[in-house]
């Protein structure tokens, strides 16, 4: 579907869960399993976004961070859920707290969505 049709965006939530895990082994299956595949499955995951719900891990946001990059990684509030255990403040405020580059940071608090959405920054 993405190759079909480039021009949707796709906002997988949860950092894309155990994709970014699994790349190495969808790339080597996929290509075997599915021989028609239309590019690997790791530039695929590269198009697209991911919305930052990952309940403050580092581990899986740095995860995601380094299989996507910056500029694929838009935040996200899990909302209405996360109210039973977090505070909404805190879906966001746990990104600044990672130690990312301020670049980096803003992009995924600020600028990622607004280029997503077509908003002028």
């Amino acid at each position: 579907i993405p190759h079909r049709y480039p021009n949707i965006k796709f906002i997988v939530p949860h950092l894309g869960g155990p994709i970014p895990m699994l790349l190495n082994r969808l790339d080597q299956q996929g290509q075997r399993d599915h021989p028609g595949l239309a590019e690997a499955p790791s530039v695929t995951a590269k198009k697209f976004y991911y919305d930052t719900v990952c309940y403050g891990s580092k581990a899986a946001f740095t995860c995601a961070l380094e299989a996507y990059g910056a500029d694929h990684l838009v935040t996200g509030s899990d909302y209405p859920v996360l109210q039973d255990y977090e505070a909404y403040k805190e879906t966001f405020a746990y990104i600044e707290r990672l130690g990312l580059p301020k670049e980096d940071t803003d992009k995924i608090l600020h600028h990622n969505a607004q280029k997503l959405f077509g908003f002028a920054h």
